[in-house]
């Protein structure tokens, strides 16, 4: 079938940000035996993927490596159109363990009736969703058998701007496309709503991309492609990853509980730059000033007022909001919050809520 024919029939599949119009995807059907034991067995590759000085680095290793764990995830619901050309959300996600958990977007199986899974193989697999996080915009699904190849995890705290980073996904429904690029910033907050802070790249990422690895030289996955920012539904330069070590923490919770709890103190607050530090009495800008205490949170109750400046969180110093936000996060059901008032520092032990948003 030519592609043309196809990439019109698609159905949306999700608004990635603000301005950034819909995602239409369509993808032809393809044939293929299902199995409960992975024929594929990988090894390391033996060297980076480093690049000689004025080369591209190569990629053909990482790819060769991890990309048998990259898998095409296409969702049906009830009602879809399974005609020539088919209606329903396409997208990517990728391997985590040997027995078939697989990391994917919300977005590209929110509210789907029947998913499925194909491997680069060709084999299909009918998969379970374990749980998902709209907040977080993570699912965790599950195919049967065993020996699956997986990828391998990294820490995207130690990733720069400006490191080179490589995308395989199924952008349009074209299965296994590698596509490449540089972290452009890390930690861009794109909604108020959102607890993720992204990784902001220039690789190129379209439809059907959605909720496949981000890796960097080393083949390690740093982060889960999951939006772009366009006026025409297609890659305009700026696309985001949220970081895996974020993803890997809502999965573990949703393999573990079956949900997942993001704690909320319930302040809006801001950075403090050097001219509010020496304002406030600060020695340093450090910590995060409460701009405004919501009624009836848990910041309420406990005492913390406007004007406070969050100085520690379980013995932690906050250095920043974004730690101050991660550290929340992680905090479980209890915190004890310091805050610098006026000079003075004030303990207090807070109760925190449940932020999850359905």
């Amino acid at each position: 079938m030519n592609i043309n024919q196809y990439r019109g029939r698609g159905l949306i599949a999700g608004v990635a940000v603000a301005l950034a119009g819909t995602w239409f995807i369509g993808h032809r059907h393809a044939s293929a035996d299902e199995s409960g034991t992975a024929k594929t067995t990988l090894s390391a590759p033996s060297d980076k993927a480093i690049h000689n000085q004025g080369q591209a680095p190569d990629f053909a290793g990482i790819v060769a490596t991890y990309g048998p764990a990259v898998v095409h995830v296409e969702a049906r619901s009830e009602g879809d159109d399974s005609g020539e050309g088919h209606s329903g959300a396409l997208g990517s996600g990728f391997i985590v363990s040997p027995d078939g958990y697989i990391l994917t977007n919300n977005h590209v199986v929110e509210n789907a009736d029947q998913v499925t899974i194909k491997l680069t193989d060709g084999r299909k697999f009918g998969a379970q969703v374990i749980g998902t996080d709209k907040a977080g915009d993570v699912a965790v699904m599950k195919i049967d058998g065993s020996g699956f190849p997986t990828v391998k995890i990294g820490n995207p705290t130690n990733s720069r701007v400006g490191d080179w980073v490589v995308a395989i996904g199924s952008p349009y429904g074209l299965d296994n496309t590698v596509t490449s690029g540089i972290i452009s910033a890390k930690s861009r907050t794109l909604s108020d709503d959102s607890p993720t802070h992204f990784i902001q790249t220039d690789v190129p990422v379209n439809p059907g991309n959605s909720g496949g690895p981000l890796f960097n030289l080393n083949g390690e996955v740093i982060g889960i492609n999951s939006m772009i920012y366009s006026r025409t539904g297609g890659f305009q330069g700026l696309s985001f990853a949220i970081p895996i070590d974020e993803a890997m923490r809502i999965k573990d919770q949703i393999v573990r509980t079956g949900h997942v709890s993001h704690a909320r103190l319930g302040v809006a607050v801001q950075a403090i730059d050097d001219a509010a530090a020496s304002e406030l009495g600060l020695s340093s800008p450090r910590g995060a000033l409460v701009a405004r205490v919501e009624p009836g949170s848990p910041a309420q109750a406990a005492g913390v007022a406007q004007g406070d400046v969050i100085v520690a969180v379980d013995g932690v110093e906050v250095t920043n909001i974004k730690q101050l936000q991660q550290m929340i996060a992680r905090a479980g059901d209890k915190a004890s919050i310091v805050v610098n008032r006026g000079g003075r520092q004030l303990a207090f032990d807070t109760e925190l809520a449940n932020s999850n948003v359905e």
